[in-house]
């Protein structure tokens, strides 16, 4: 380190004669050039130190390199003594096909994410993607979020290829809607290569029904369920797309309550259906259905019951499943006599039922005794209120019967369900 004291350096500048300073004006010019050249000499050093550290750092991200190649390395060999990885690709798939999100009720589907099954499982390793890509029951399941400012457009190509690894296979679709923003052209260019292989379609809808027609115009002969959540569903246009779907076996549409005239618009549809799930505004409504699809085995209605009024008795031979919520302001169970006292159901198996007391306990066993049915499960709300002993008089009609007192209420409109779908909307 250079010794950089001159005579001048504790000078005090503001006091010093200006004469003197000047007559030593060599002088000092003698050491500005002195020190130009140390700061040479120093920039110098420090660019050669600088190239230094730089041959350094890269001969230490070399080194991490090489560390990070046998760590993979390590972990691969120790792979190839895993039984996992031994496993052959039979067992694999098997639990590849168990790692899928389930599908939530009323079909809801959850959107592609690379934090689940089946994105994730191509992340693990060569090998699982391989099988993984390889496996079309992992591919048929797809929800498409369309916004208005089409964002959407941006996956179009990663939808391609999901569906493409599919193979043919028969597709669960479910379409979900910023304000009804539902651009078919650009959906139904992706979709069209595959729309013989949709079995099962849901298309959330915010306003008009005829937002949904010209993708129900073009469907195939594979459609088999169908949701629709909409406000309303009485356009002739929108009725007759649905009415020709000759294959359809499942029709679920939220959101529309039911009367007779409105049932009375989609014939033939229900003669063809095997599953229901509607809104329900009068008691006569439940058993117009029940006459207009003679092959049901399972119905869920949501039931707004006002009037009273008195209906024909009525017998449904194939009626397995029912599953009645008593909503809104009708939420009372007692409600329901009417519709006990004139269906017969002698093949119901299981019978769910949520609503607020008083539950029409005769009503009921009067129900299960004409019935003569083999009642296996009996289902009941959180706010149906019976007593042990009633319970106990239902059992004793059938002792094989199974009566679970539900924690949660299904009290709640399914269009409020459809509402909660922030991971779909996102």
């Amino acid at each position: 380190m250079p010794d950089l004291e001159t005579p001048y350096s504790q000078a005090s500048f503001p006091n010093a004669n200006y004469s003197d300073i000047q007559l030593k004006d060599r002088t000092i010019s003698a050491v500005i050039t002195e020190r130009k050249e140390q700061l040479d000499a120093v920039l110098h050093e420090i660019s050669d130190l600088e190239t230094v550290m730089d041959s350094i750092q890269n001969l230490r991200q070399q080194l991490v390199g090489e560390k990070e190649k046998i760590i993979k390395s390590i972990n691969l060999h120790k792979s190839l003594v895993s039984a996992l990885w031994r496993l052959p690709t039979e067992v694999l798939s098997h639990i590849f096909r168990h790692c899928l999100p389930e599908i939530r009720e009323f079909n809801r589907l959850k959107k592609p994410s690379v934090l689940e099954a089946p994105i994730l499982l191509t992340t693990v390793c060569r090998r699982w993607r391989e099988v993984a890509v390889t496996m079309p029951s992992l591919w048929c399941r797809l929800a498409v979020s369309v916004d208005r400012e089409g964002r959407w457009k941006r996956l179009i190509f990663y939808y391609k290829l999901w569906l493409k690894r599919s193979r043919g296979c028969p597709l669960s679709l479910a379409f979900y809607s910023h304000n009804g923003a539902y651009d078919w052209t650009g959906i139904l260019c992706f979709l069209h290569p595959h729309i013989n292989q949709i079995s099962s379609l849901c298309i959330h809808i915010d306003y008009e029904e005829n937002q949904a027609k010209p993708i129900l115009d073009v469907l195939g002969p594979a459609l088999q369920e169908l949701t629709i959540v909409a406000w309303e569903a009485s356009d002739p246009d929108f009725v007759r797309s649905i009415s020709r779907l000759s294959t359809l076996r499942s029709f679920q549409t939220l959101g529309t309550s039911f009367d007779v005239k409105l049932l009375s618009l989609f014939n033939p549809v229900w003669a063809r259906l095997t599953n229901v799930t509607m809104n329900i505004n009068e008691s006569d409504t439940v058993l117009h259905l029940l006459r207009l699809a003679p092959n049901l085995c399972s119905v869920h209605t949501i039931v707004l019951i006002d009037e009273i009024t008195d209906l024909e008795p009525f017998t449904h031979t194939k009626l397995q499943s029912l599953r009645i919520t008593c909503e809104e302001d009708f939420r009372s169970t007692s409600r329901l006599s009417q519709v006990f006292d004139a269906l017969s159901l002698p093949n119901l198996r299981r019978f769910e039922v949520s609503g607020k007391p008083p539950w029409p306990h005769e009503t009921f066993k009067a129900f299960l005794t004409r019935s003569n049915c083999p009642l296996e499960t009996l289902i009941l709300g959180a706010e149906v209120e019976t007593e042990h002993e009633q319970r106990a008089e239902y059992v004793s009609l059938n002792p094989s019967l199974e009566i679970v007192v539900s924690e949660e209420d299904f009290g709640s409109s399914l269009l409020h369900i459809f509402s909660q779908t922030d991971d779909n909307l996102d």
